[in-house]
């Protein structure tokens, strides 16, 4: 085991713990892991965010199954702490700081065989759906060091004028354990991943953007961020890791698309990726799973349109993507 740092930021091994909240009454402490296998077209995403100063933590698990359902489970655990990353059966704990970590769940999750019912009526396709046993055993390896969005080193979580996180810093990797749901339990081998970990004031803004991060079939990985201003100015963030272990600051990422907020989408994933040194990426792509999410503040709401996408039918590589539309209450 190397003690070295894996990271090509401002952010080191320090960084993997849990950070002082005292004064920010809206702090969040976010991780967050997804992966795809495009062998057996399983995808998922686990996260924990710490609110402490508002008395909980909120806790993430979804899976896209092999035909289009879903398996998932949200919920809220009473927390005035930020000693640890776990909540509702899910612990994440960082084994070798920056380059290994353990993901475990043990709990139920709900099968929604409509993920389309998400977006208007969650709560009520959560209730009726049935709940499964789900058990979740992974551990995650560092593929590429540690990096930030933002060219300038800035940890701020996105490119434009909307506040998430004042620190944020980004890796990508590989998963490998197993996943049961209900009887049937899928074995993983170095499947690709990426994970974010990020503090500071959060608030679901109402924006229009998008964001991705994708792997392409010689193993180039990017995670891009777009977003509109209230200008409309559209600035964008991210790095395109390459193979010798690079990260080429993104200068533009922009997304063709007619999605504007609905509960469906039947279109492909066109975006163009230009970063600094590269060739232009095209990250176009059928859209395997479409799962819309809605999160809401007390004036305010922005729609998630999370997807997986498959480019040149899996053959040129694949990705975790998101639409972010704002919505009427």
């Amino acid at each position: 085991m190397t003690t070295e740092p894996f990271t090509v930021c401002k952010y080191g091994a320090d960084a993997e713990g849990t950070h002082d909240f005292a004064g920010i009454p809206n702090f969040n402490e976010s991780v967050y892991f997804n992966f795809v296998d495009p062998v057996s077209q399983l995808g998922g995403l686990v996260r924990i965010g710490n609110r402490p100063n508002l008395g909980y933590s909120e806790t993430s698990v979804q899976l896209t199954l092999p035909g289009g359902a879903i398996a998932f489970r949200a919920g809220r655990t009473p927390r005035e702490t930020n000693d640890d990353f776990a909540g509702q059966g899910l612990e994440i704990t960082f084994t070798e700081p920056t380059r290994k970590a353990e993901i475990t769940y043990r709990n139920t999750v709900a099968r929604v065989v409509h993920p389309s019912l998400m977006a208007e009526h969650g709560r009520i396709a959560l209730k009726n759906a049935p709940s499964e046993e789900c058990e979740i055993s992974l551990t995650y390896e560092a593929t590429s060091p540690m990096f930030v969005i933002n060219s300038d080193g800035d940890g701020d979580c996105t490119p434009g004028s909307s506040t998430i996180a004042t620190d944020h810093y980004e890796q990508f990797g590989h998963l490998s354990g197993t996943i049961r749901v209900g009887s049937r339990t899928w074995v993983l081998d170095k499947v690709t991943s990426f994970r974010d970990h990020s503090w500071g004031p959060r608030e679901w803004a109402s924006y229009t953007g998008e964001w991705v991060a994708g792997w392409l079939a010689d193993g180039t990985a990017f995670s891009a961020y777009g977003e509109y201003e209230k200008s409309g100015v559209r600035v964008s963030a991210g790095a395109v890791l390459t193979t010798d272990g690079v990260a080429h600051p993104i200068t533009d990422y922009t997304v063709h698309t007619d999605y504007a907020g609905e509960s469906t989408y039947s279109g492909r994933h066109v975006g163009i990726i230009t970063a600094e040194g590269l060739p232009t990426i095209l990250v176009d792509g059928a859209i395997r799973h479409f799962v819309p999410v809605t999160q809401r503040t007390e004036d305010r709401a922005v729609r998630m349109g999370q997807m997986t996408v498959d480019l040149a039918e899996g053959h040129g590589g694949w990705a975790v993507a998101e639409f972010l539309r704002p919505i009427r209450q």
